[in-house]
């Protein structure tokens, strides 16, 4: 048996038994879904819900300082407030820590904690995550023989405690829940929280991220999962740092036309590890989401971070349920491919601000369909909540070519029944996906055990994105 510790290795004439493959790079996926015709209403709301907050200067210096220790040992501690922040984060004007100094930052409220080296302050563009309560303890570690190590805080975001629906958001429940509020919480590790922006994201099979085009921009700056319930009036509790991830903003493709369009608004995106548990959401979360471009289902269900007040569907107070996970199945109404690149598809589920980008899924077999993005129920028209199909070109180009150009497709348990190795349509045989793939190109496998033996004789990539595969019979 074979055992492979990283993904990219070129391999020319080496048979292949029970071989091991965990992630070393991520790729991307999408759908397309059969050809239905709906109308779409006149009147839809783009469904962020921003998380309120502001940002205020605070100043705060270690000086210059080194170590002749010989081990790595604390040479800074001071405590930042924020007097009735629901929660905070730090933003650092200037910094060196070396190459191997580091920070970490502490929670009064509950304890969650942070260690920050100079590569992953920088994945985190020179702040750290968000952290519950109004007080942190930083402190600074310096390694042997460094010198000249300093942090410099500039400012702090203040996280703000909800006070009620914004005037949008008022005006848009009519159209964003089809009848009741029937939404119920769940817990489904695939999906995360978009912040501070209010919006919803998940991983796909080849270990990309999706959410919403409208999503995207300043805002778009971390993913969190295992959401945490939030306040009785609202206010959001953030996720502890071992559950937040730092978006690239390298690595997003979206589009998005701002001009409130349907059917072409949609991201492709990646996330750094996070620096607790060094770990990428796809395998912190050990879960993922299946795509298919030849579903027309009875049935979906909608999944996602929407606002909640109370009493249900109302425009009142928010409650402990808003913007955490909370799901709804209903009706699909259809699809209309009103351009190789403006796939709208239309279905009766519940959903609220904060739902932007969440996974439109099909009931029956778990696959999904496409990205929610827009309220617009109209229960006396029949009229439904719209989304981005994964018929549009553009979005299953940026999804199946997201590792990289030459990509061919494994997944032994997709149902599809029409393979072409693409990320919708994957080979159910890896053997299949190595003849097909061209030299020097990408097969992207989905986790299980594939019962064959390959000999492989020409250069290619071999990944795993989101688990471990096993190839062949193990002993």
């Amino acid at each position: 048996m074979l055992t492979l510790i990283s993904t990219k290795v070129l391999l020319c004439k080496i048979p292949f038994v029970g071989v091991g493959l965990t992630k070393d790079m991520l790729g991307v996926v999408i759908l397309a879904l059969v050809m239905l015709f709906i109308s779409v209403p006149l009147s839809v709301w783009a469904q962020p819900a921003t998380i309120p907050y502001h940002k205020e200067p605070y100043r705060m210096a270690s000086g210059i300082l080194e170590s002749t220790e010989a081990e790595t040992v604390s040479k800074f501690r001071e405590t930042v407030r924020a007097p009735e922040a629901a929660w905070m984060r730090l933003h650092f004007s200037d910094y060196n820590l070396g190459k191997q100094s580091y920070i970490t930052i502490t929670s009064h409220k509950d304890g969650g904690k942070q260690r920050l080296d100079a590569n992953s302050l920088q994945q985190w563009r020179n702040s750290t995550g968000a952290f519950n309560g109004d007080a942190v303890d930083i402190e600074l570690y310096i390694a042997p023989e460094e010198k000249g190590i300093f942090i410099n805080i500039g400012e702090i975001t203040v996280g703000e405690h909800v006070t009620g629906p914004t005037e949008e958001e008022s005006r848009a429940v009519a159209e964003s829940l089809c009848e009741d509020d029937d939404r119920v919480s769940l817990n489904d590790a695939a999906i995360g929280r978009i912040m501070p922006v209010g919006c919803t994201g998940w991983i796909i099979s080849n270990g990309a991220l999706l959410t919403a085009g409208h999503c995207t921009g300043a805002n778009m700056q971390y993913i969190e999962f295992n959401v945490l319930p939030s306040q009785s009036n609202g206010t959001t509790v953030m996720s502890l740092p071992q559950d937040q991830y730092p978006i690239d903003p390298a690595s997003i493709v979206f589009f998005n036309d701002g001009g409130g369009a349907i059917g072409n608004d949609w991201a492709v995106f990646d996330c750094f590890a996070n620096t607790t548990t060094s770990l990428l959401p796809e395998h912190a979360q050990g879960a993922f989401y299946r795509m298919s471009r030849d579903d027309a289902p009875a049935n979906i269900r909608i999944t996602g971070y929407g606002t909640d007040s109370s009493p249900p569907g109302s425009t009142g107070n928010r409650n402990d349920d808003s913007q955490t996970e909370q799901t709804d199945t209903g009706g699909f109404v259809g699809e209309d491919v009103q351009a190789s690149n403006d796939v709208v598809i239309e279905y009766t589920v519940d959903t609220t601000g904060g739902n932007s980008g969440s996974p439109v899924i099909n009931t029956t077999n778990a696959l999904t369909i496409g990205i929610h993005t827009n309220a617009g129920c109209d229960p006396p028209s029949g009229d439904g909540n719209n989304g981005t199909g994964f018929e549009n070109d553009d979005l299953e180009n940026a999804i199946q070519t997201f590792p990289g150009p030459n990509v061919v497709y494994a997944d032994k348990d997709h149902p599809v029944a029409l393979e072409d190795g693409g990320v919708f349509r994957p080979f159910d045989t890896i053997g299949e996906a190595v003849t097909a793939v061209p030299a020097g190109g990408i097969v992207s496998i989905v986790t299980g055990s594939y019962d064959e033996t390959l000999t492989i004789n020409k250069a290619m990539t071999l990944t795993a994105p989101v688990g471990m595969v096993n190839i062949g019979t193990l002993p």
